[in-house]
């Protein structure tokens, strides 16, 4: 597969789209951790269903560096009120693509000129999908991009391949890693522990629709689902 090699530049909160009837996700975070220093909650969104997860790269929302004993709140739009695509030119910045708003059922057509992307939406698609046409002019090492819930997903155009589907998995879960900060792409070191698949459940005394949960990563370095 051909895909384009965004700059390392890389900036979590820039990841977040536009939200429009979106549930907001509230996540406590507390570092009970033996290992002095400060930690990183790495918290990654739910992969798509389709297309296969061997071709998507998940990219994290990742919080302020934590100290031992001390916690922190993170909170991101999430839901089908919160769905975005954005493209990425071989080169390009992550920050700088703009997100375009879209919605489920949704068909889009990206198309190329000047040295930028547009994208075009119409109704009419799968009903859990949103289902992406290129142009002719779009570059093929275009690296397509999608906001779900506290990331985004990467997936690469494979080669003069003429549409995409993109079906979320809009669960209310999320993964959380905790260790060094989540870089893309990958820096020279990372010290992380295992993985951990984290429920939101629903604030019932919110006005907005809202989700919450409560994790701590323990002694042993394992986080923990406490609320």
């Amino acid at each position: 597969m051909s895909t384009a090699t965004p700059s390392s530049e890389y900036d979590p909160a820039a990841i977040q789209a536009p939200a429009s009837a979106a549930t907001t996700f509230q996540l406590a975070a507390s570092n009970q951790s033996s290992t002095l220093g400060d930690g990183y909650f790495n918290v990654y969104p739910p992969a798509l269903t389709n297309p296969l997860a061997s071709v998507q790269t998940l990219l994290a929302l990742v919080s302020d560096g934590i100290s031992q004993g001390n916690a922190t709140s993170m909170t991101w739009q999430g839901g089908s009120g919160a769905l975005a695509l954005f493209a990425l030119a071989a080169g390009s910045k992550l920050a700088d693509a703009p997100r375009e708003p879209v919605a489920l059922g949704d068909t889009v057509t990206l198309d190329w000129a000047n040295g930028a992307f547009t994208f075009t939406a119409a109704s009419g698609g799968p009903a859990d999908s949103i289902v992406l046409t290129f142009a002719p002019a779009v570059p093929v090492d275009t690296c397509i991009g999608m906001v779900v819930g506290p990331g985004a997903i990467l997936v690469g155009r494979a080669g003069s391949q003429a549409n995409l589907t993109l079906t979320p998995d809009l669960s209310p879960v999320a993964t959380v890693v905790f260790g060094t900060a989540f870089q893309f792409p990958a820096g020279d070191f990372s010290d992380v522990g295992a993985p951990q698949l984290i429920t939101f459940t629903p604030i019932a005394s919110s006005a907005e629709p809202t989700a919450g949960a409560s994790i701590e990563v323990n002694a042993d370095n394992l986080i923990v689902q406490i609320g």
